[in-house]
Order: structure tokens, then sequence, then C-alpha cells
């Protein structure tokens, strides 16, 4: 295994300016993430004095699996007060898509890269965002079957989707069996298929909830390499939360206002706004077997699927019996992260960077300072056989990552066609062009002489289009095996128009190199870059 760095084109320039030092951005971050300052700064920033607390509660969740000597020492160094290095996600069928792998690599990578700098461990620490209860959006898969280069969607399916927290959800083994079966299906058998699909299915078999093949996954590949876990709605962390929850509760319009008033000046400094809500509490509270929204009006607290009401000392009467029953939105979510942990950095995708620039305001308000808001890394995978066929063709690895193959392909099927019939039809249609033309002219400007020409251009112009079309798709159909090749390079570097990392999933990368791709031993070291990442397996 190797690695290299490319500079990619991209559509979307906000991540390339954050890094770059644009102003108008950075000002609505405290740190700059290219600066060593802004390390040294946050290294020495104060701790918050829930380190130990917060230890404990993610030893206990983390006691049902095999912990490593690693992990073990991150967990004694948390709870003596060391920095931490943060990032999550929501819990995706079989850990959903490869950038999950990635942002954890990510943590992973700037946690020892701060260690060895400042001479002091820096701890790893993955959130798994189980108080998520968007179903839809993790119940969901995608697998290329590189025998036709086509991608296959995998769903787990059932009858009632949730409407609580993912972490309450208790799945059914066998639909996540068949789904299991179904992945497996597209891939080709490997000398690892076998065991992967036994570890993943034993998982299966002993999982509870939505979290735990997640979790376990998780474990199974970065486990040795210290990586700590905790679930964002763990029942002992709510415990822990329980001020701060209080303290949004009661201070919600300053909450609500002061992430409306910086979110109006993002768009003013030419940000697209993020967050689209419409509560001005940024709670929700699990109620009737369903996570439901808080909103404040007419002097009390509602509920969006409910006709329950509350007051503010009932509220709060709730939060003090039962804190588990109350979980964070998109505003109040980060606000909790840092308030939990002494972080130097999160690590986030283009997405939350731009949601965390609306909340400077919300931070602010509680005396949380934000940390450094730090891209992950981006890799794509390149295999031996991917590159042969990259070579084949003429084509470099960063314009099939950027455009596909589509070009490529329609240049491939030109110069296997015949120039002398392209061209006599092309010649054609300019002569029925002209014809059309000059019949324009000389005809009477009635509306029914304009329908008729109109009409009759529009049938020759089809068939001759069609003619060409149809002669080209043959040439095609001739070349069906470099057809074939063009859609496999673009399902593999290019899927769904986008980066490989957004689609495909970890088992596919395990299928073909084994258990142990991720272990440090195996998996070539990574050097913290805001470049794209290719991995030469």
């Amino acid at each position: 295994m190797d690695c290299l760095n490319i500079t990619m084109k991209e559509n979307d320039s906000f991540i390339k300016e954050y890094t770059n030092h644009n102003a108008d951005i950075l000002q609505f971050f405290t740190y700059d993430p290219n600066k060593t300052e802004s390390y040294k700064k946050r290294m020495a920033y104060r701790n918050n004095g829930r380190e130990q607390a917060v230890a404990a509660v993610v030893r206990e969740y983390m006691s049902d699996l095999a912990l490593t000597q690693s992990q073990l020492d991150n967990i004694t160094a948390l709870s003596e007060g060391a920095k931490v290095v943060v990032g999550g996600q929501q819990a995706g069928l079989f850990t959903g898509p490869l950038y999950t792998f990635h942002k954890i690599l990510s943590i992973l990578t700037k946690a020892d890269e701060l260690s060895s700098e400042y001479n002091e461990r820096v701890v790893p620490i993955f959130w798994i965002a189980g108080e998520d209860h968007d179903f839809d959006e993790v119940d969901h898969t995608y697998v290329m079957n590189q025998r036709s280069g086509q991608l296959n969607k995998v769903k787990y399916h059932t009858m009632t989707p949730p409407e609580t927290t993912v972490s309450r959800y208790t799945p059914d083994r066998e639909a996540l069996h068949h789904a299991l079966v179904q992945f497996f299906e597209s891939m080709p058998e490997t000398v690892h298929s076998k065991r992967l699909f036994d570890q993943v299915d034993n998982m299966i078999q002993q999982s509870t909830t939505w979290l735990d093949v997640f979790k376990q996954m998780i474990q199974l590949c970065f486990g040795e390499r210290g990586i700590l876990l905790i679930d964002a709605q763990d029942t002992q962390l709510r415990s822990i939360e329980k001020p701060l929850f209080k303290d949004i509760i009661q201070r919600h319009a300053s909450v609500d206002q002061a992430f409306r008033d910086v979110q109006r000046k993002t768009t003013e400094a030419g940000l697209t706004a993020m967050i689209q809500t419409d509560t001005n509490v940024h709670l929700f509270l699990h109620e009737d077997d369903q996570r439901q929204l808080l909103t404040y009006a007419d002097g009390v607290f509602k509920l969006s699927k409910s006709e329950n009401t509350y007051s503010m000392e009932a509220l709060i009467a709730l939060l003090d019996e039962s804190p588990e029953r109350f979980s964070n939105n998109v505003v109040t979510r980060p606000l909790m992260q840092e308030w939990l942990f002494n972080t130097v950095a999160f690590v986030g995708g283009p997405s939350e960077i731009k949601y965390w620039a609306e909340l400077q305001g919300v931070f602010e308000l509680f005396d949380v300072q934000m940390p450094i808001v730090l891209p992950r890394m981006r890799m794509t995978y390149l295999t031996s056989s991917t590159e042969k066929l990259l070579k084949k063709y003429d084509l470099t690895l960063e314009e099939v990552m950027e455009t596909g193959t589509q070009p490529a392909r329609e240049r491939f099927i030109r110069a296997n066609a015949s120039e002398v019939v392209l061209a006599q039809i092309e010649a054609m249609q300019d002569q029925h062009q002209a014809f059309y033309e000059t019949l324009t002219q000389e005809m009477s400007d009635t509306e029914d002489n304009k329908n008729l020409v109109k009409k009759n251009q529009e049938i020759q112009m089809y068939q001759l289009d069609f003619l060409k079309s149809r002669y080209l798709n043959n040439i095609a159909r001739e070349n069906e095996i470099s057809m074939r090749h063009f859609e496999v390079l673009t399902q593999t570097l290019h899927p769904m128009g986008g980066l490989q990392e957004r689609v495909w999933n970890p088992l596919q990368i395990l299928n073909e190199n084994g258990l142990d791709v991720y272990a440090s031993t195996t998996f070539p070291p990574l050097h913290y870059t805001f470049d794209q990442i290719i991995i030469k397996l």
C-alpha cells in the first residue's frame, strides 16, 4: 500500500477558501486551522473540569468491547485531563459511506500528530450521532458490482421505520442479515469474503440496537489504534449534561437570537444559510415513542407531534428526573460536545463546517470557546486494475474523478466509427437546415405554412438524429468490453457524479484487502492534508 496527494478542481470552493485564510469566512471561527499558533493556543487552553466524569462514561459505554491497551491508555489519559480531537457521524448501514472511516482516520492522524508535536497524549474521540432520528438517511448503502460496473443500492427494509432516535431502535436481525447477503452477492468472492461475512453476520446476531453493528465494526477496524467511542444519546452522558440542558431551556430565547444573528451575518458575507429550523428552543424531547421538537409559544413549551405542553418549571423538573429524554438539534449539538470535552480540534465534513460558521454567537453566549474546526481528510482508493484501465484509455485519475468517463466514452465511440458516415449524416443535417430556411422565406407567412414547415422539419431532423444516435449505439455494442470498462471506471472513481468516499461502503475495501486493512501496520502512514489522498491498494 502507498499513498499520494493530488489537487482537484472543486465545484464548492468553501473548504478551499476556508483553508486558505479567507477572512470573510474565518471571521465566523475562533481559529485558523492552518496556523501552528492556533494549535499552540488550544493545547494550552483551560480544561473544563468534567474530564473524569466523561472518561467514566466512555469507559462504561465501551465496556462491551474487548478494549485494546491503547484504548485503555487513552481512557486513563482522558480522565487525567488530556486534550482530544473529536468528530462524529450518523450510524449508517454497515457503517455507511467510506467517509465515516476517513473521518476516523482524520481524527487518529491529527491526534497522533499533536501528541508527537507537544509530547503529550492527545486522545481521539469518535462521537456516534445516536440521537438522530432521520432513519431514511442511514437505512441504506451502496455496493459496486465489479463484474458489471453497476452500482447497487442495498437497503434495510422495515414496515415500521423508527420515529425515535436510532440509539433506541431495535432492528430486525433477519432483515439486517438479508441486507448483508445482498451486499455480498454484488461483490466478487475473495480469500477474505467468508471471514468478513461471518464477522459482520455475528455482529448482527449479537446486536440489540441499530448502533451495535456500527460500534463493533469501528472497534474491529480501529480499536488497536486507540479510538474511543461515545454515543451522543448515552443515558449516563445525559446525566452529566443536565446543567447545560437546563441553561439552554432557561435561555432558549437568547440562544435562538444568537444563532439567527450570526446566520444573518454569514448570509450577508455571501455564505448560504445552512441551518433551516423553525424551532426557537433547539432541543428535542422523547415522548410517545417519538423524538419531538420543542418550541416555545404562548408562554409554554410545545411538542411537534402531540398536543402536550410544558411550563418552564415542569420541563426543568422533567429534565432533573429523566435527562435521557432530551436531545440536541443541529444548533445546540456542537455546543454540548464542546462543553463535555477538552477539544483541540473538531474534525468535520464540508457541510458540518458550514453549520459551525453559524454558531459563533451560541458558543459565546455560554462562554464555551469554539475549538479549531478542521476539515476531514478526503481519500480515494486506487487498485492496480483501475490504474491499468486508466492507462489503457489514456485517462488521468484527476479527470475521471472530476467528470467521470462520459467524455472519454464518447471520444472512444467516435474514434471507432466511420468518419465518412458521420460526416455524411452531419452534412445532410446542414442541408436540411438550409432547405427549411429557404422554404420558410419562400412560403406565404401564414400560420398553416409555419406549422407545416416546422412539423416536417422536426420529423426529418429527428430521423437524422436517430440515425446518428443508433449508429453510435451500435458502435458501443460492438465494443461492449470497453463500454463496461468505462462504467467500471466511473462507478469506481466518480460514482453518482461525486467522490468515491461519499458512495462506496468500507465493506468493499475490507472484502478486497482483508480485515486488517486499516491497521497501523497495513494502512500507509498519513500526514494531515487538505489535498485529495489517493490510497494505492
